[in-house]
């Protein structure tokens, strides 16, 4: 069993390789050669256990994450054989799915955005945001990231961190307006329990990948925004219409059925379902992350040991 730390895992990563190990992953969640374990969630008075999983029967792999969120959040992911039952690979998984949740959004933005996307809005700017920035910037030709965080210092440091690692420009507007849109592409990256953005400051043509909340109290989107896109998506209907502040407000709301939302699942095969009551033009994509997403990482960061 090899332990694999943060510090192994290597800090660039090719999100166009990544968003192709993880379409992998979800066409065989599609034709049945891959298995995902949905989250299983215990609340207690002193936070929440969460334990989710995947396994790809081609490579005879799987893959199971750990973690509690009790104020603080950490993760451990092991990887396993399916033929011996050997465990591979334990991962201290902060930073593995930091990886997987930016690979999922370059996926999701290489089937969703307009080729032709050349700015990005970002609001907030904690942990997750520059491996976003990071990745979507890798999809598609972006020369201008807008950053805006209720925390000046963390809009500050992630601007100087973008110019300073990528090479782009930045804005970093005081509040969320007007600025907004501008952006062909917006990614929220908060754990607010409000919208932090309403359909006003968003572009009828604008991309939204929302990759924050993950619990139903937790919104960042406003439900007018969602309700009016051309294609609505999530990584896991299941999940997210029950975990999810956005999707559980859309659902019964009877602004969208079940039925309107498409899974990534079904987006990597091609079909795309239409949310024919939506007036944009724009796409919505909601992740919450799955099981399989972290089996695709973690096997393909495991790969890489082995060579």
């Amino acid at each position: 069993m090899r332990i694999i730390s943060e510090a192994d895992i290597p800090d660039s990563q090719d999100y166009r390789v990544l968003a192709e190990e993880l379409r992998k992953q979800f066409l065989g969640l599609r034709n049945g050669t891959s298995k995902n374990l949905y989250r299983k969630r215990l609340e207690t008075s002193e936070g929440i256990l969460d334990l989710m999983g995947g396994i790809d029967q081609e490579r005879e792999m799987g893959a199971v994450k750990q973690y509690f969120y009790g104020g603080k959040i950490d993760f451990l992911v092991s990887l396993f054989s399916t033929r011996s039952s050997e465990i591979l690979a334990l991962f201290p998984g902060r930073k593995l799915t930091r990886i997987r949740t930016a690979a999922a959004s370059a996926l999701a933005t290489e089937i969703l955005s307009r080729k032709d996307s050349r700015v990005l809005g970002c609001i907030g700017a904690g942990y997750q945001a520059s491996e976003q920035i990071n990745a979507i910037s890798q999809v598609r030709s972006i020369k201008r990231v807008i950053i805006y965080d209720t925390n000046i210092q963390k809009q500050t440091l992630l601007s100087r961190e973008i110019e300073d690692k990528l090479g782009l420009e930045t804005s970093t507007p005081e509040t969320v307006g007007g600025d907004f849109r501008e952006a062909d592409i917006l990614l929220t990256a908060t754990t607010s329990d409000h919208p932090v953005i309403n359909s006003e400051y968003v572009d009828e043509r604008c991309y939204v990948n929302s990759i924050g909340s993950y619990t139903p109290s937790m919104r960042e989107v406003d439900k007018s925004v969602i309700c009016a896109s051309k294609v609505v998506a999530v990584d896991s209907l299941e999940e997210t219409s029950v975990a999810t502040g956005e999707i559980v407000d859309v659902l019964s709301s009877g602004c969208l059925r079940r039925e309107d939302i498409n899974e990534l699942a079904g987006l990597v095969a091609g079909d795309a379902k239409i949310n024919r009551k939506g007036h944009r033009d724009g796409a919505y994509f909601k992740s919450i992350g799955v099981g399989i997403e972290d089996l695709a990482v973690a096997m393909f960061i495991y790969s890489q040991f082995l060579q």
